[in-house]
């Protein structure tokens, strides 16, 4: 077995805890009330079907994520989470969530579909201002995604400190990506019929993951402990 393997397998020992708390391990479309949340800290998505390598009981991280890594900010967990997911109409806005975005745009190749503003600017295209049949389209679009990543399951850890590059959210997430990424080394590669084979960008091809940030880097097994503590105090805040 590699050290990638073996760190594989103390990673997803781990989070494997999360699972056992009330809210936790649902589809994102039924995501719980503010008081099953921390303020901050980091999240992990699978996806139907999405399995790790010669385990066909243990389910395969496909996204991980965190918030407030700027200075100041003051996002929250469950405010990310939710702007992934989009409203409670199931409508959404992929340019608030960069999951959505990307999820939207391999779900139109893998469909053969065309919607022209998909993806087109940080805000909303003048398109989108002046042509009703345009915004019934991408609205509808919405939806589409809205559907697919609320049947994602996730799970979160607590990780309590000050918003910043250098917070422990952030290390967390940064290794844990690099761990996680098939594109150096594939342990866990996805599924044939994973969608982000369709999508336009190597970095979720190669990775397997729904990030394109950190998957072509290496990670310090040192992480797996600060996780696991930080998972030891979500699963016993007293």
């Amino acid at each position: 077995m590699t050290d990638a393997a073996r760190d594989l397998d103390r990673f997803y020992a781990a989070i494997q805890r999360l699972g056992e708390l009330p809210g936790q391990g649902r589809p994102l479309r039924e995501l719980p009330g503010k008081k099953a949340f921390p303020e901050r800290g980091v999240y992990f998505f699978f996806e139907p079907g999405e399995i790790r390598s010669g385990n066909p009981e243990a389910p395969r991280v496909v996204r991980v994520g965190t918030h407030a890594v700027s200075k100041r900010s003051k996002s929250t967990l469950r405010q990310r989470l939710k702007a992934h997911l989009g409203t409670r109409a199931g409508g959404g806005n992929h340019r608030g969530s960069i999951f959505r975005l990307h999820a939207g745009a391999a779900l139109l190749r893998c469909e053969g579909s065309s919607v022209p503003t998909w993806a087109n600017g940080s805000s909303a295209p003048v398109e989108l201002r002046i042509d009703p049949g345009a915004r019934v389209r991408e609205a509808a679009w919405e939806q589409r995604v809205s559907a697919y990543i609320g049947a994602m399951p996730v799970l979160w850890v607590g990780v309590m400190d000050e918003p910043g590059p250098g917070s422990g959210r952030a290390l967390i997430e940064q290794n844990a990506i690099a761990l996680l990424s098939n594109h150096r080394a594939p342990v866990d590669p996805p599924s044939e019929g994973w969608l982000g084979h369709h999508s336009e960008r190597d970095a979720i091809c190669s990775s397997g993951l729904w990030n394109l940030d950190y998957v072509d880097e290496d990670y310090d097994p040192g992480f797996i402990a600060v996780l696991q503590k930080c998972i030891d105090a979500t699963c016993n805040p007293d």
